[in-house]
């Protein structure tokens, strides 16, 4: 069975990074997909005290790494150039880690405009990751959430169905079963915010 893995950025569980995840999740179960994230936020201090539960964390994240069909890197997007959270774990994996696995861009928050700066950001430590291109890439700005008085932030349609398209592409290459209409929709139409780009 095929497995996706999120590693994500964001310092809160509770973020619209976090309710991101599940929308991720959702879709993936559509398509008998298992899932899984590791946070960023969970990784222990490198400080003597924590120093041998990070290196356990590290370890840990590696091995689902390894198993992973696929990389989902989840992260905010701001006008700042490194996601800090984000880089301090990739930069702790081995070399070639992501090799052979294709890595999806999800970017929340933010303007457009921070997502080509948010990826030229991560382009070195991809690159020693074994990422010499990004799959696809989805910014889900303001507009690209419901907020309904005190619900829980939803995706807009027109969000979801870009994650789900990006996730479809990969989902491809992968011989992973698409929705018919999901994949009609993928062969009509893919969005520029999807297409690779060299790293």
């Amino acid at each position: 069975m095929s497995h996706f893995l999120a590693l994500t950025g964001s310092s809160t569980k509770f973020s619209k990074s976090g309710f991101l995840l599940r929308s991720i999740g959702s879709i993936l179960a559509q398509r008998a997909v298992e899932f899984h994230a590791v946070h960023a936020s969970d990784l222990p201090p490198n400080e003597p005290a924590t120093r041998r539960l990070a290196i356990q964390f590290v370890q840990d994240a590696g091995e689902l790494i390894e198993h992973a069909s696929a990389i989902v890197i989840v992260t905010p997007a701001t006008k700042e150039s490194l996601p800090t959270l984000l880089t301090s774990l990739l930069e702790l994996l081995p070399e070639n880690a992501f090799a052979s696995k294709p890595v999806l861009l999800f970017a929340t928050g933010g303007l457009p405009g921070h997502v080509p700066i948010l990826e030229r950001a991560l382009r070195e430590t991809l690159f020693r990751l074994g990422t010499k291109t990004v799959a696809g890439r989805v910014h889900i700005g303001t507009g690209g959430w419901l907020i309904v008085a005190d619900d829980r932030p939803r995706l807009s349609r027109g969000a979801e169905r870009e994650i789900a398209q990006a996730i479809d592409l990969v989902a491809g290459q992968l011989s992973v079963p698409v929705p018919v209409g999901e994949k009609q929709a993928v062969d009509r139409h893919t969005p520029r915010s999807l297409s690779s780009s060299s790293l």
